[in-house]
């Protein structure tokens, strides 16, 4: 047999053509090198943002055990940055206001950015779709922002709350255990992980694509992305024992390879959604095109 003839009959078949047709809309974006840049941009935001959270914990609550509660569950969501997480848990016991004041500007500036860039990356994505303008992308990412911020603050409250609750009823009901087991579960990351990838499927497009585009695209990236994460946190104490002498540095790489990997991961999953979403469209376009049903039964058009 024809080898060139084998391979273009493999190719001719629907599900390898439609692998082709997501690599291809990812490979023109281009992919790889925006998922580099997201990574770098998500680990810059990543330092104010954990700042702006244990500040806040620390000015609010003024109880180093919410902070603590609030540094284990931050943890227990994103291993390869516990090395950033203590190094923000020093800078908050140095000054938690200062902190969370320079959080706040940190994270407007850097999550801002970092929407611009996401946008930016989803724009190349959907390329068909005409962008979004600078200044609806710009007040989409401080709107992002004060989303970030109410977070900040229900997660800084529910902490407080559940610390107050086990001093007000001790033995009763271990109320702060509870929660950070509760987020610390696999079951919960899992569906967190599908849901933030389904939200940000579903509106960062310049157009907002089908629900049955996104579902199966976001549920499989979600699912990677969790396993990548479970990957990391079994490799992270090895790698940075291996480092020992790199220190914080040896950190900073491993966690931008971890979040390369899951931009990386996110924009393969959009463009799988935009495979998808033109598959739908152009099905509907077809049965537009399709001969109308006669009037009446047996009649031509006479």
């Amino acid at each position: 047999m024809d080898p060139a003839a084998l391979v273009e009959r493999i190719l001719g078949e629907p599900k390898v053509a439609r692998i082709v047709r997501i690599l291809d809309s990812y490979g023109k974006a281009p992919g790889g090198l925006l998922a580099n840049g997201l990574a770098f941009s998500a680990l810059f935001a990543a330092i104010p943002t954990l700042l702006l959270a244990l500040g806040l914990a620390g000015f609010i609550a003024r109880d180093p055990a919410v902070v603590q509660r609030l540094t284990d569950a931050l943890a227990a969501a994103f291993p390869p940055l516990t090395d950033l997480i203590d190094s923000a848990v020093v800078a908050v016991s140095q000054g938690a206001a200062v902190t969370g004041l320079l959080g706040l500007v940190g994270v407007i500036w850097a999550v801002s950015q970092l929407y611009v860039t996401v946008d930016l990356a989803f724009s190349r994505i959907f390329s068909t779709v005409p962008e979004r303008d600078v200044v609806r992308r710009t007040a989409r990412g401080f709107i992002w922002v004060a989303i970030l911020a109410a977070t900040i603050i229900g997660l800084v409250v529910l902490a407080s709350v559940a610390v107050a609750l086990d001093a007000l009823l001790p033995g009763s009901f271990p109320f702060a255990a509870t929660i950070l087991n509760l987020l610390q579960s696999q079951v919960v990351l899992l569906g967190g992980t599908i849901s933030v990838a389904a939200i940000l499927y579903r509106v960062m497009p310049p157009v907002k694509p089908r629900f049955r585009s996104l579902a199966l695209p976001a549920a499989v990236a979600g699912m990677v992305m969790w396993l990548l994460t479970q990957a990391f946190t079994f490799l992270v104490p090895r790698l940075v024992g291996v480092a020992a002498l790199a220190g914080s540095l040896a950190s900073a790489f491993i966690a931008l390879a971890w979040l390369s990997f899951l931009f990386q991961t996110l924009l393969l999953g959009a463009a799988w959604v935009k495979v998808r979403e033109d598959e739908w469209v152009a099905a509907g376009s077809d049965g537009l095109r399709a001969p109308a049903a006669p009037a009446e039964p047996g009649g031509r058009g006479e």
